[in-house]
């Protein structure tokens, strides 16, 4: 499977509390529609995010990959408040570029950055992870599978395919 898309997980946080610290909170609502893991997590019609919980945290997709990849911008522009006092760790999924990146947070301040190209490292912030030096990568440097290695050992979750996720518009969109 490629993937492109990205993906904020918050430790400790209700959907309700990250859908309210989006810029232009009041224009993100619930269509009633829930989907499974596959298309949450896959490029799908714009202006759409899924956001569910499970083991603790709140899980976020954002195939136009906005969101997630923008959390240090949110935070200084006094958006995601809700990423304060807790760990957050954003994932950037991009197979048809060869771009991977992660950047994991403690109480709104960025600890570690990373990012992939081609399997080079294009950006590059804060000591790396223990994870980052136990997985074995391939010939062609991180994919995919570094993520949810990086995933599995930050959350202590694995993703589920099954998870149901809702479907959330920006009506400013429409």
């Amino acid at each position: 499977m490629g993937w492109n898309t990205s993906a904020l997980f918050v430790r400790g946080r209700s959907v309700g509390e990250i859908v309210g610290g989006l810029p232009g909170a009041g224009n993100w609502r619930a269509t009633g529609e829930r989907v499974s893991g596959a298309p949450a997590s896959s490029f799908s019609p714009g202006g759409r995010l899924y956001l569910g919980e499970g083991g603790g945290w709140c899980h976020l997709w954002d195939p136009e990959q906005v969101v997630p990849i923008d959390v240090d911008r949110l935070l200084d522009q006094g958006s995601l408040a809700a990423l304060k006092g807790t760990r957050a760790l954003s994932l950037l999924f991009s197979s048809v570029s060869s771009t991977y990146g992660l950047w994991l947070y403690d109480d709104g301040a960025l600890i570690r950055n990373v990012v992939y190209q081609d399997g080079e490292v294009v950006q590059e912030s804060g000591e790396p992870l223990p994870v980052e030096t136990r997985v074995e990568l391939p010939s062609w440097g991180p994919d995919e599978d570094f993520l949810w290695s990086v995933f599995q050992d930050v959350t202590g979750l694995g993703f589920d395919l099954d998870q149901r996720f809702e479907v959330y518009v920006d009506t400013a969109r429409d």
